[in-house]
C-alpha cells in the first residue's frame, strides 16, 4: 500500500483502519464511527496529514507492535517507534483513534515545512512531544494537547513548579512535574503548546538557585516557527 501517493484523508484512514481490523479481529466499523471521528479531526489537520504522506514526511512501517497501523516521521531512526494511529476498544470493538498522535504529527510536518531543515526535529524527545535543536543544543521545545482546555491545565500545572525551590522527585502520572523537569534539565528558549485551534508561546527565562535552575514562562511570540 502506498499512502504516499493517495491525495485524500478519508481514503488513507479507511485503509489504515481496515489494516488495523485486520490485525485485532475487529470487524470494519460502520458510516457512523468515520462520520464521528471525521467530526473531532478538522479539515486543516487531515489536510496536513495528507500532505506529510504525499512529502516524504510521514512514512509508512506497516504495523506497530500492538498491531495498529502505524506511521514513522521522516528522520526518527529506526530505534524509536512506529507509532500507533489506534488504541485498542475491545468493548466497541473498533480502533480507537489516538488523537494526541494525529495532532502531535501535524504539527511535525508543519514545523519541517516551515524551518526547511534549518533545525533538527525529535518526535517524543525524552519527556516532551517534539524537541527542536541546533547545533544539538535545545532551543525550543513543544508539548501537544487535543484540546485548548486540555493545553490550558497543562500549562498551569507548569507554572505551579516553576518557582518551587525543589521539584518532587516522584512523578508518575504527573504530566505538568514532568515537562518541569525537561524544561529545568534542558533549558530551552521557548516553549510551546499546541492543539487544535489554539497555540500557547512562551519565552523561558532561568535563575540559578542553589542546585534549582528556577524558570518562568513569559507569554511570547516564537520568533522563527
Amino acid at each position: 500500500m502506498n499512502l504516499e501517493q493517495k491525495n485524500s484523508f478519508d481514503v488513507i484512514f479507511k485503509e489504515l483502519v481496515e489494516r488495523t481490523c485486520k490485525q485485532w479481529g475487529y470487524d470494519l466499523p460502520g458510516h457512523s464511527y468515520y462520520v464521528d471521528v471525521y467530526k473531532r479531526l478538522p479539515e486543516g489537520l487531515k489536510d496536513t496529514i495528507c500532505h506529510g504522506y504525499s512529502k516524504g514526511i510521514i512514512l509508512d512501517p506497516g504495523l506497530s507492535e500492538t498491531g495498529s497501523a502505524a506511521f514513522r516521521p521522516s528522520l526518527v531512526p529506526e530505534s524509536k517507534g512506529p507509532y500507533s494511529w489506534f488504541e485498542k476498544d475491545n468493548k466497541k470493538r473498533q480502533p480507537r483513534p489516538a488523537w494526541e498522535y494525529y495532532i502531535q504529527i501535524s504539527e511535525y510536518v508543519r514545523l519541517c515545512e516551515g524551518l526547511e531543515g534549518k533545525y533538527e526535529l525529535r518526535f517524543e524527545d525524552d519527556l516532551m512531544d517534539i524537541g527542536i535543536y541546533e547545533n544539538n543544543a535545545l532551543k525550543i521545545c513543544c508539548e501537544v494537547k487535543e484540546t485548548s482546555n486540555q493545553a490550558q491545565m497543562l500549562i498551569r500545572g507548569i507554572k505551579e513548579f516553576q518557582n518551587a525551590e525543589k521539584l518532587p522527585e516522584k512523578d508518575r502520572g504527573n504530566d505538568p512535574l514532568r515537562k518541569a523537569k525537561y524544561i529545568t534539565k534542558l533549558k530551552p528558549k521557548y516553549f510551546y503548546v499546541v492543539s487544535i485551534g489554539r497555540r500557547f508561546e512562551f519565552r523561558v527565562e532561568y535563575q540559578e538557585k542553589a542546585k534549582f535552575k528556577q524558570f518562568k514562562l513569559i507569554e511570547d511570540l516564537i520568533p522563527f516557527i
